[in-house]
């Protein structure tokens, strides 16, 4: 669960937070990655392979599926620690200047700390969330 929730942090801190949409979209609610691509405006083979990535990272897309949809419910958001101004990306944390290319690898290196903190926020989300669906079905078998 940790890779998994790790590439989708990663994706939110780089202000790529649609890669999340997207993959709820198909997994959850069955929509064509043609559409997403139209969508967000970048191409089918992208969001493709995020999604690919994804389900890989997961265990299997009923893990995959499962896990977003838990992350999408829990409403686990996190804030981007970049901004695109002029084509370029400026990380908001220590000023530096970066290319699309480089941005998660920057992220990953210059700033574990931070990404372990979001990684932790998240996980403390799902789980929350999880134990919130525990409770709701033990209270649907009392209830019967």
């Amino acid at each position: 669960m940790n890779e998994s929730i790790k590439y989708l942090v990663i994706k939110m801190l780089a202000d790529k937070g649609y890669v999340v949409d997207a993959i709820y979209s198909y997994l959850v609610e069955g929509e064509r990655p043609s559409v997403l691509a139209y969508k967000y405006n970048i191409t089918k083979h992208t969001i493709r392979g995020n999604i690919m990535r994804f389900i890989e990272k997961a265990g299997g897309e009923a893990k995959a599926r499962k896990l977003i949809k838990l992350i999408k419910e829990s409403n686990a958001k996190v804030s981007p620690i970049v901004y695109k101004s002029d084509g370029l990306y400026t990380c908001l944390l220590c000023n530096e200047k970066l290319d699309e290319g480089k941005l998660e690898k920057h992220i990953t290196t210059k700033h574990k700390a931070e990404l372990q903190r979001a990684i932790n926020y998240v996980i403390s989300k799902v789980e929350a969330k999880k134990k919130e669906e525990d409770e709701n079905k033990k209270q649907i078998v009392v209830n019967a």
